[in-house]
């Protein structure tokens, strides 16, 4: 027969454990995401004369990948000669930079979820087999997280939730504001720009964990 210490003991290693494996389950890849683009079907023929890209590497979300093409963006104040196209097409062609990238090329442009171009600042790009002007095509996106529908259930969160992540490491700390989005074929991960990984010391691949209110 069990003694009273032996059940504390048993039931304080139960405690630690399940805490262990919800800590380990609300744990989500970071992927930092650089500056790119996404291009029409349409902008894509007029740029490349293609109807579709070509794969050079394939990313976590299992419907998209980066592209082998690349493009010249241009700003009021600068370019950047090769932004790195990311597959497939879209419905619009978007141009996703960090706020610093916005600096540089002398762009102003909103924060905001992808596909949500009305504010979209204005940007000049440039393919080899021609140039578009799109005026409502410059984002920067707001942090957000991936995941699919099995994931929001056991994690208690639905889609466009915001949710706040904890970061470790010398520079870690907490980020608000995270938007949750849901999909069928998508796995966790968390989005952050450049800006924004470089300020808490974050690389692809690390992990953060998510809080619940």
């Amino acid at each position: 027969m069990a003694t009273p210490d032996t059940v504390t003991v048993v039931e304080e290693v139960t405690r630690m454990v399940l805490t262990r494996l919800q800590d380990m389950e609300l744990q989500i890849v970071v992927g930092v995401s650089n500056r790119h683009a996404h291009l029409s079907k349409a902008d894509l023929a007029t740029l490349f004369g293609l109807d579709a890209m070509t794969v050079y590497r394939r990313v976590r979300q299992p419907s998209d990948f980066a592209a082998e093409q690349t493009v010249s963006i241009s700003g009021p104040r600068g370019t950047f000669p090769k932004l790195r196209l990311m597959g497939p097409c879209r419905a619009k062609t978007q141009v996703e930079l960090s706020l610093t990238d916005c600096v540089t090329l002398g762009i102003k442009a909103p924060i905001t979820q992808s596909g949500y171009l009305d504010e979209a600042g204005p940007i000049d790009i440039e393919g080899p087999a021609g140039k578009i002007h799109v005026e409502h095509g410059v984002m920067v996106a707001a942090r957000h997280i991936h995941m699919g529908p099995s994931h929001a259930r056991a994690w208690g969160v639905k889609d466009q939730d915001l949710v706040k992540v904890a970061f470790g490491g010398e520079r870690g700390g907490v980020m608000d504001n995270f938007i949750v989005r849901i999909k069928d074929d998508w796995i966790p991960e968390i989005h952050l720009d450049t800006d924004e990984a470089n300020a808490l010391g974050l690389h692809d691949g690390d992990v953060g964990k998510l809080i619940k209110e």
